[in-house]
């Protein structure tokens, strides 16, 4: 048993190496082999056009963006725990940062409920998915109406057959979800039906102020990666790049993935959603790396030190 665990480690050691080789290849191959001369080009042209304080607007909305979340998190845990803002916002960046080699960022639900007493943790986790299928519900509001529009607009080939596997697939998600209301989810006393009734027994101010936080958020980092497309060159046209932008979250957001390939996936998804107008796929891939290293990786990094200084409080 013990040879077998060990044999665990070193799999998931190589594995992880692996995915780190193949993100840096995919990176070198979209910024040097593909595109010799366009890095230059692009660097000259920061130089000369990217402004400090442009820089300062973008680290400016990535903060909005989780100052946001923050404040989000504190009115959501309000019935169950007050917290100071300041302890909400060590709360997110923490859980961010225990996030990252999780798949679909799932280890924030055990980060934050750890923060809290063992009696109150089975409500924590419910709250962080009650706040991360807010956000998700704003990202499908804005991104299926998007993903219809570009689909007419670019006559991409969408059969009716296609549409008609779509639909009996959501139907039969629906029915699945019904059949299942009250199974048990995770552990005992948490189900659909449970989840669904605890979310009516919020104060309905709290739940209308959670939901307007997320709609700000996605504004704070869609904007933010509006304004570092055109930034590193691409056209302002905002008619057509807003839609491939609700679109790109909605894609990127339902793709499985570890947050150690995100830079990989979100890429490869934003490179085919912006190529249908033309914009370059050096500008889209430094737009995303810039995007990821301002709303992941400075935050995560900022978590890991409060993870750290907890860990030395409770030692």
């Amino acid at each position: 048993m013990v040879l077998s665990d060990k044999a665990n480690q070193y799999l998931l050691v190589a594995l992880k190496l692996i995915i780190l080789v193949a993100m840096g290849l995919f990176l070198y191959q979209k910024l040097f082999a593909d595109n010799s001369g366009k890095l230059q080009q692009l660097w000259s042209h920061l130089n000369s056009k990217l402004q400090l304080w442009t820089l300062g607007l973008w680290i400016l909305l990535s903060f909005m963006n989780w100052a946001l979340e923050a404040r989000k998190w504190q009115l959501l845990t309000f019935t169950t725990k007050p917290i100071s803002y300041v302890l909400a916002w060590k709360q997110t960046y923490a859980s961010l940062a225990a996030s990252l080699l999780t798949p679909q960022r799932i280890g924030e639900y055990g980060a934050k409920a750890l923060f809290f007493e063992p009696s109150k943790r089975k409500r924590i986790l419910w709250l962080t998915f009650l706040g991360n299928m807010q956000q998700m519900g704003v990202t499908l509001l804005l991104g299926i109406p998007a993903i219809l529009w570009i689909s007419f607009r670019f006559e991409l080939p969408v059969s009716k057959l296609n549409v008609i596997l779509i639909l009996i697939v959501l139907v039969l998600l629906m029915v699945f979800g019904y059949l299942i209301r009250k199974r048990q989810l995770l552990f005992q006393g948490l189900s659909l039906s449970a989840l669904w009734r605890k979310t009516l027994e919020l104060p309905r101010i709290i739940l209308s102020w959670t939901v307007i936080h997320s709609l700000l958020r996605y504004l704070c980092f869609g904007s933010l990666m509006l304004w570092m497309l055109i930034g590193f060159g691409a056209q302002p046209n905002l008619s057509a790049l807003i839609p491939l932008l609700f679109a790109y979250y909605l894609l990127s957001s339902i793709t499985p993935m570890l947050l150690v390939l995100d830079i990989v996936v979100k890429s490869g998804i934003a490179v085919a959603l912006f190529g249908l107008v033309g914009v370059d796929e050096l500008t889209v891939v430094m737009a995303v790396l810039m995007g990821w290293i301002l709303n992941f990786g400075i935050p995560a990094l900022i978590g890991s030190g409060v993870i750290a200084a907890y860990k030395r409080k409770n030692a």
